[in-house]
């Protein structure tokens, strides 16, 4: 879980592409892949994936916000799950 690399989002993004992710600034993302200048991952508030400019977040390197905001979305699946 250690090497997950989570960023907050600090300009916003509407999509131009299907592929691509809307994001609001304070938005959380799990990013699994960078290529030339954008970031794949999964919006911790809702789950949805998609790309984005790298240019629009800001790596989250405090540990203790990242464990945080890993339980923040475990609990958002626990209560999709129990709907």
């Amino acid at each position: 879980m250690a090497n997950v690399i989570q960023v907050e989002v600090i300009r916003t993004y509407t999509v131009k592409q299907p592929d691509e992710l809307s994001l609001q600034v304070a938005d959380v993302v799990l990013v699994s892949q960078q290529v030339d200048g954008w970031y794949e991952g999964e919006r911790l508030r809702d789950g949805e994936s998609g790309w984005f400019p790298a240019e629009c977040a800001e790596k989250i390197t405090c540990q203790a916000t990242i464990e945080r905001n890993m339980q923040r979305m475990d609990r958002l699946q626990e209560l999709e799950t129990n709907v």
